[in-house]
């Protein structure tokens, strides 16, 4: 380096003709790494910056990531490295990489940039001895996009680490038996969506699914071919323990460099997906009512599932909604006979929001069937004595009329 370089640094001041000393460090950090990905290439080359030929093999970079602050200071660097070395001929590439993704700015919990001047810098060691890197990686992917500025938040924290206890607890001491059907549909679903919001960056979105694949895994008996795949993917946000799981359940070698899971899309039945989407809703709308209605102790949960002629209308306008919203046409061919004033009062609420139109419909025994396997869920999550499901023709109570397919009626006592 300049530095070391005694008959360049000492010289003589142009004005004063004295002893002076040229100033060695005159270029920004940010230059000095601009190269570096060029020397990567041949890190032992002696006799020259790059070999051209084995640089040529790896550039342009697929993928280059970098801070907001990266825009104009090390973007403009490399970029112009790039092209200087290019018109010299050591390059044949017009730009340093192909596709450019700009990571979003964590900042403390009152909303400002971390600063020590501040005091509100979170120390990421004191994280990790408090949680665990894993939890605190699951937790920054987690929070938001990963091109999105977040606030750092210490109960969410506790939040995500709550559900990683909750996985390496289940994992461990997990019993592996067969894969059902409505499993394995899920399975296979989950891959092909979590493999696409990986590919994509979405690392937040994976994070939901990969929870609501958990969420079904812990309520179901599972084989350990399917169970290796949730890990499979849960091991690129929690590498540690899902090495340990690995291991512990009698995976061969490291999971880190096992083949990633492949979707069977043959095996993904979208009815099975319908009946996952009841359970989940009915779970939520519980937990709502008990908000609303202020509820702290539960002793009986009445669940009223829709009647068959309601599932046969919402076919029907499933069906003519596809061509025109035509309310006349539409009452005409869809109305249910025997109960035309009911038919009557639904289908205009339908045509106007169609999202009330579940993508699959169930029948009522298929409804019932999914509400039964919830049962004991249920119970245990909101410490209820009972769990009744009923169909809504078999009740004189008002809530049995409210119901509609795919969203049961609710009343708790």
């Amino acid at each position: 380096p300049l530095a070391t370089n005694k008959e360049f640094v000492n010289t003589k001041c142009p004005n004063c003709k004295g002893d002076a000393k040229r100033e060695t460090d005159t270029m920004d950090t940010f230059v000095n790494s601009s190269w570096y990905y060029l020397r990567y290439c041949d890190n032992k080359n002696n006799k020259e910056i790059f070999d051209k030929k084995k640089a040529g093999d790896w550039v342009p970079i697929d993928l280059y990531i970098g801070g907001k602050e990266h825009a104009c200071m090390h973007l403009i660097y490399i970029r112009y490295y790039t092209k200087f070395l290019r018109d010299l001929g050591y390059l044949k590439i017009d730009e340093p990489a192909i596709k450019l993704f700009n990571q979003g700015m964590l900042h403390a919990e009152d909303g400002n940039k971390m600063s020590k001047s501040l005091g509100n810098v979170i120390d990421p060691l004191e994280q990790i001895n408090k949680y665990g890197a894993d939890s605190l990686r699951l937790f920054i992917v987690s929070i938001a996009s990963p091109d999105s500025d977040f606030n750092w938040n210490s109960n969410g924290l506790e939040v995500v680490n709550k559900l990683f206890q909750k996985i390496h607890n289940h994992g461990v001491n997990l019993k592996f038996t067969k894969s059902f059907d409505r499993l394995q549909s899920k399975m296979n679903k989950s891959i092909k969506e979590i493999t696409e919001d990986i590919k994509e960056m979405k690392y937040n979105l994976a994070i939901i699914k990969i929870r609501d694949l958990f969420e079904t895994i812990n309520k179901n008996e599972i084989s350990q071919e399917d169970y290796f795949k949730f890990l499979k993917m849960f091991s690129v946000f929690c590498p540690h323990i899902s090495e340990e799981i690995w291991s512990k359940q009698g995976g061969k070698g490291f999971i880190s460099i096992s083949d990633w899971p492949r979707a069977d899309t043959k095996k993904i039945n979208p009815k099975f997906d319908a009946m996952d989407k009841l359970s989940d809703q009915i779970f939520f709308d519980i937990k709502q009512v008990l908000k609303l209605a202020k509820l702290e102790k539960v002793t009986n949960i009445k669940l009223f599932v829709a009647e068959e002629w309601q599932r046969k209308l919402f076919n029907n306008v499933k069906k003519e909604i596809n061509k025109d919203r035509d309310v006349g046409r539409i009452i005409k061919i869809a109305m249910i006979k025997g109960h035309e004033k009911e038919s009557g009062n639904l289908i205009p609420k339908l045509i106007k929001d169609p999202t009330k139109l579940p993508e699959i419909i169930l029948t009522q025994d298929e409804e019932i069937k999914v509400l039964g396997e919830e049962k004991d869920f249920l119970k245990n999550e909101f410490k209820a004595k009972e769990i009744e499901i009923i169909k809504a023709e078999d009740s004189e109570e008002s809530k049995a009329k409210q119901t509609m397919p795919g969203k049961p009626a609710i009343l708790i006592e």
